[in-house]
């Protein structure tokens, strides 16, 4: 799970993903932090991510948790990224790396 636990999000864009309709959204509250706003050309990055991202049969959301940096763990640039169910229950927390 996110070290901050995402507590409240925003939709970015519905995308159709694996024959499935696919939620790209990204945190606006978590237990941490309030996020008030998110670029447009950060927004367009992520989608593109989780477009090209392969995702569990299970997923039906991805979550932009963190934007785009490089950390300790990961040092090639990379969204961090929560998956979540149709009921809003963390699947796996991954990395996805923006499309160059």
């Amino acid at each position: 799970m996110p070290a901050n636990k995402i507590i409240d999000v925003k939709s970015i864009k519905t995308i159709m993903k694996g024959g499935r309709r696919f939620s790209v959204e990204y945190a606006t509250k978590t237990d941490a932090w309030n996020r008030i706003h998110l670029a447009e050309a950060v927004k367009t990055g992520f989608v593109k991510a989780v477009e090209n991202a392969e995702v569990s049969a299970n997923a039906t959301k991805a979550v932009l948790a963190e934007k785009e940096h490089p950390s300790m763990s990961d040092s090639k640039d990379h969204f961090t990224t929560a998956f979540q169910d149709a009921n809003g229950n963390h699947i796996a927390t991954r990395h996805l790396y923006p499309v160059t």
